[in-house]
């Protein structure tokens, strides 16, 4: 197979890591959100002032929305589902006009009615559920009966040390019956 003219780069599955989603397509996934598609979102709303709020739609998008205040902003991340992403800023109307040329950004893309629409679904939205165990901590989940297993003293000796009788406890012998100490 020859070089590929520059008509054949778009086509070139080489290529295709490169390319980005566009914010018509966004906007349809978020007309889809309106329409009655399922999403998680990773935290509530009520936790969010001035932040971003990730969305995960049923249909594989990713989205991360900006939280301006306690109102609904711009459209800072997405990802499709076949891998694609998009970022605030990355597609504009018209790149000849240099500094001149606007930002196309999916939310603004919407009417001021679905806009709201959109914001009082991110509001009620349902959460990822909290993970029982994060880094070896408990998180705290209300009041659950603890384990009648749970370990009540402080942290366990994991490694003890290697006695010239051998591994383990001291005066315990080796399993091999010599001096030097069992390997693992």
């Amino acid at each position: 197979m020859g070089a590929l003219v520059p008509w054949q780069w778009l086509a070139s599955p080489a290529l295709f890591p490169l390319s980005r989603c566009c914010a018509a397509e966004i906007q349809q996934a978020l007309l889809a959100v309106l329409a009655g598609e399922a999403f998680l979102a990773d935290r509530p709303w009520g936790e969010i002032w001035w932040g971003r709020m990730r969305l995960d739609l049923g249909s594989g998008w990713q989205l991360q929305i900006d939280i301006d205040r306690d109102r609904l902003g711009a459209l800072m991340w997405a990802r499709s589902p076949d891998g694609r992403d998009w970022e605030y800023g990355c597609q504009r109307d018209d790149w000849t006009l240099g500094p001149d040329s606007r930002i196309v950004e999916p939310v603004a893309l919407l009417e001021e009615g679905q806009q709201q629409a959109l914001e009082g679904l991110m509001r009620a939205a349902i959460c990822w559920p909290a993970p029982l165990v994060t880094c070896g901590w408990v998180v705290p989940m209300g009041h659950v009966k603890p384990s009648p297993y749970a370990r009540r003293g402080g942290r366990r000796q994991v490694h003890r040390p290697v006695t010239s009788a051998g591994r383990g406890k001291s005066g315990r012998p080796s399993k091999t019956g010599s001096p030097v100490p069992t390997p693992l």
